[in-house]
């Protein structure tokens, strides 16, 4: 078995990937990075991610970087964890990976311009907030309306892809977006949350958090 080690903070959206691990049933070491206080840019960082970021994965000391390339990568590499749902043509295997990009790009940097403006901006951080605000109601909107007919993003079978939109949400709920009226998208949120590997990704989580605080 390949050594395997995730790069992460408790909370953040690596715990996607910690969540794949998860699932895949993978032997692996966290090893968490406090971003408050700035080891994401440390030198000894650096040397395993020169991006600066995480998720990052070692795998047998080889770096993949970007939460939905170690998502696919896991997918390809561990098909017995059903990351995704099985593609019957590289067409609907384009499609998988459409939605999965437009987390990516999409979800995820308005959820973090309504979450943390203060990135986005030198100047007053409300209306990058109001902006990221617009940008995601659409998007939760639609996903609400999809799951009123299937319990996961592809239907019946839960997917990874699952956890990245509960993580995106739910961070836009951190960043004082109201969820309220989004009935079906309540509903999905305690389907992801009593999701075993999920469960695990958390504790696990809580252990990273207990360790950082004890480094102070």
């Amino acid at each position: 078995m390949p050594e395997i080690v995730l790069y992460h903070l408790p909370g953040a959206c690596s715990r996607v990937a910690m969540t794949a691990l998860e699932q895949c049933e993978l032997d692996y070491e966290d090893r968490p990075v406090n971003l408050a206080k700035g080891e994401q840019h440390a030198p000894a960082f650096r040397k395993i991610n020169p991006r600066g970021k995480i998720p990052a994965l070692l795998v047998d000391g080889r770096l993949l970087g970007e939460n939905a390339a170690i998502q696919w990568y896991l997918h390809r590499a561990h098909p017995e964890g059903h990351l995704f749902p099985a593609a019957s043509s590289s067409w609907s295997e384009a499609q998988i990976l459409s939605d999965l990009f437009w987390l990516s790009s999409g979800w995820h940097p308005a959820v973090r311009a309504n979450m943390m403006p203060i990135r986005w901006t030198t100047g007053d951080p409300a209306p990058v907030r109001e902006r990221g605000k617009e940008l995601v109601r659409p998007m939760f909107e639609w996903f609400d309306a999809r799951v009123s007919a299937q319990p996961w993003w592809f239907g019946e079978q839960w997917s990874i892809i699952d956890v990245y939109a509960y993580w995106n949400y739910t961070t836009a709920e951190e960043g004082e977006y109201d969820l309220s009226g989004l009935d079906n998208l309540a509903a999905h949120r305690e389907r992801v949350e009593a999701w075993p590997a999920f469960r695990r990704a958390l504790k696990r989580e809580d252990a990273a958090r207990a360790r950082m605080a004890a480094l102070g």
